[in-house]
């Protein structure tokens, strides 16, 4: 409850403020084309923060977008931005009680890793989408430099804070391991396909491309 909580106040804050600042870049470009790609009438996003770039990009392209995020503060955001105050909600995805089988495609991009258990998101995000729908999501590679240099920034708090030194406090990121991902997903009954981040925007900073895009469908 304390991450939670945390997250509603910093980081919501925080994204109001930036996303736009981020741009609309190559990657999210190579989102928005991955989840369009057949031509979807409704699809659903997990994390959908303040709507922008992802969404409008893709209600651009006159598809109904709908999401949920725990900041109320972006959700009215992504609420005005899409024009979807019906299907735009507050809260998170496991409490999801609508239709199920309900949209061509759910993804959650730019925010698993602030989910403790994606695992259990992503059997969710499989029950709300059509039989012949898919789910998109990403990740970030436990075992890139990046993320590496995050744990071991974690440590370092840890061994403050026991020193009694007063340490700022950062939002929990969560990781994964990629061969545990794909056995998860095997298991489950979903072919898929993935790409790392520096394979869609050919980067060579592997600091800063530490993610690996999933898109799975349901095994017939």
């Amino acid at each position: 409850m304390e991450e939670v909580r945390y997250y509603k106040t910093v980081y919501s804050k925080f994204w109001k403020t930036q996303t736009k600042n981020y741009g609309y870049t190559a990657y999210e470009q190579n989102l928005v084309r991955l989840i369009g790609r057949s031509l979807p009438k409704c699809i659903f996003e997990v994390g959908i923060g303040t709507g922008w770039p992802i969404g409008a990009a893709l209600k651009e392209r006159g598809i109904k977008v709908d999401g949920c995020d725990i900041a109320e503060d972006s959700v009215a955001l992504a609420q005005k931005e899409l024009e979807n105050i019906e299907g735009i909600w507050v809260g998170d995805v496991l409490d999801y009680k609508g239709n199920q089988e309900a949209y061509d495609v759910v993804y959650c991009v730019r925010a698993s890793w602030y989910i403790p258990d994606f695992y259990k998101t992503i059997r969710k995000m499989v029950s709300m989408t059509k039989s012949d729908g898919y789910i998109v999501f990403d990740v970030m590679d436990r075992y890139s430099p990046l993320c590496l240099k995050m744990q071991r920034n974690a440590l370092k708090d840890k061994y403050f804070r026991f020193l009694g030194v007063n340490v700022e406090e950062r939002y929990g990121q969560h990781f994964i391991c990629l061969w545990r991902m794909k056995k998860f997903l095997k298991k489950n009954g979903l072919s898929y396909q993935y790409w790392s981040e520096r394979e869609i925007t050919h980067s060579r900073d592997m600091k800063n491309a530490p993610k690996v895009v999933f898109c799975c469908r349901k095994e017939w």
